[in-house]
């Protein structure tokens, strides 16, 4: 398990505010830094952190964020270990997820959802320009600020396009109700996988469940490989057939026969609603 601290707590310099949340990874929580500023600090659970290619993976993360520079991604501030334990310190974001967004409302009225598709594009578009595919596109690392801002945030799965040593062939890696069929298989993969996310994280926005709802454990993942999702139409009736069609087009099975960017399939979806 994650180490668990209490409010008033040091790690590495940071003050221990309040706890976040857990989740597979460790535990997040609000801290301040000795000037006072507000930071999201990141502690890895024990169990895990033992483990040399998690290490490498986790100390590859920072590095990989501290490249990226945009204001749709969380990018790291600093970065160390606690009794053996790392941790990451990243800008803290005031707001809440995308999935506690759906959660809480409901499917996403239709503009709502191309002008965070349009934000999520350029911030993969800045991921990938890096040469990192961020490998767990999800609605839980998609923050919303205050203004209703995209953030997208866990870089704890990506992986830097000239980096082999992460991730063992055969191994899949990721989030089962985002993944792509290659990243399934334990193919190597390439952005083209986190577009395939992309559809899937904006299925959910528009409907309010991932595309394989109805099944469950590695059901999924069989369905990711050779299922078609339900047509979104089923779910939501103000959909036409021409935005069901670009909201499906990131989805295909094969990674050339989705849209070749993130831009580009977020500019399908702006078209098809009409945005513009």
């Amino acid at each position: 398990m994650a180490a668990q601290f209490r409010p008033g707590d040091s790690v590495g310099g940071y003050r221990i505010e309040s706890e976040i949340a857990e989740g597979g990874m460790g535990r997040v929580y609000a801290a301040t830094t000795p000037d006072g500023e507000k930071v999201a600090l990141k502690m890895v659970k024990s169990s895990i952190a033992g483990d040399p290619s998690f290490r490498r993976r986790f100390d590859r993360e920072a590095r990989s964020a501290t490249r990226v520079s945009h204001p749709n991604v969380v990018n790291v501030l600093d970065s160390g270990s606690h009794n053996g334990i790392p941790y990451l310190v990243q800008r803290f974001v005031e707001g809440r997820s995308l999935e506690q967004r759906v959660e809480a409302e409901g499917p996403l009225p239709l503009d709502d959802a191309v002008r965070f598709a349009r934000q999520i594009a350029d911030a993969l578009e800045a991921i990938h320009a890096e040469g990192i595919v961020h490998r767990d596109l999800k609605p839980a690392n998609v923050m919303l600020d205050k203004e209703d801002n995209v953030h997208i945030t866990d870089f704890g799965l990506a992986k830097h396009s000239d980096d082999s040593l992460l991730t063992m062939p055969g191994q899949a890696v990721g989030s089962m109700d985002y993944m792509a069929p290659e990243q399934v298989r334990g193919e190597e993969i390439s952005g083209a996988a986190d577009v395939y996310a992309f559809g899937c994280l904006m299925y959910y926005c528009v409907t309010g469940k991932p595309p394989f709802a109805d099944r469950h454990g590695v059901k999924i993942l069989w369905a990711h490989l050779q299922d078609d999702p339900p047509d979104p139409r089923g779910a939501r009736e103000d959909l036409t057939e021409g935005f069901s069609e670009a909201l499906m087009s990131a989805m295909a099975k094969e990674p050339g026969k989705r849209p070749q960017s993130a831009t580009e399939y977020a500019q399908r979806l702006q078209e098809a609603a009409g945005s513009g």
